[in-house]
């Protein structure tokens, strides 16, 4: 039921036959009802919600390690789960499947990345990764004290390792990844400064656990 307010020409609040009246910002005014909806179906439409789930998901699950303490500190006039989606969204094909690992972008800042990183599989094997880097300390905000970080992939759920203690200075880190012989993992690294508020842009490389140690 709908109430007019102030004659014909005044505010309608409610619904009178296919019209709505409502206020915005203390303005009233009125919209007509669509007469009918159509779930769009076109495959362009479709493709592009399949890409939209896929990355809403796969932020979800990165929400508390990646998206709070690192996005939100970026992102302007949007929240950072949104910044991430925008940035992300592409690196799913049409039908949600993760394909483009390269640009996938796992941090995002200010902090300088360190130059010339290098990451390859270490000599015990089972997982085992060493990644090495050049000291730009002093550059722009570059600290001898910024932290290495670390996100691993080998499928859709990401491997973040704790407890990494290794600063821009140290120029080389060996980690352990819980991937086993023969498996492809997709490396993104990155540097946080000590206080935790600043972060750089990550670096992308793709190892394969090799099936015997490596000499």
């Amino acid at each position: 039921m709908g109430i007019i307010n102030q004659g014909i020409l005044g505010g309608v609040s409610g619904t009178v036959g296919n019209v709505v009246g409502s206020f915005w910002k203390g303005i009233p005014c009125l919209r007509i009802k669509a007469a009918h909806y159509n779930d769009a179906q076109s495959e362009v439409q479709v493709e592009q919600r399949n890409r939209f789930k896929a990355i809403v998901e796969f932020a979800r699950s990165v929400m508390d390690t990646l998206i709070r303490p690192i996005w939100e500190k970026k992102a302007v006039k949007m929240s950072g789960f949104n910044l991430f989606l925008k940035t992300n969204i592409d690196v799913f094909d049409e039908t949600g499947q993760l394909t483009d690992f390269e640009n996938l972008r796992m941090s995002v800042g200010d902090l300088p990345i360190a130059p010339n990183i290098v990451v390859e599989n270490g000599v015990a094997g089972n997982g085992a990764i060493v990644v090495t880097w050049e000291d730009n300390s002093g550059t722009g905000i570059a600290a001898t004290t910024d932290q290495l970080r670390l996100v691993a992939m080998n499928g859709k759920v990401p491997v973040i390792p704790s407890g990494l203690n290794f600063t821009r200075d140290a120029g080389q880190a060996a980690i352990q990844l819980p991937y086993g012989a023969g498996e492809d993992v997709h490396v993104y690294v990155f540097f946080q400064n000590e206080g935790k508020m600043k972060y750089s842009p990550d670096f992308y490389a793709l190892v394969t656990i090799p099936t015997t140690p490596t000499p």
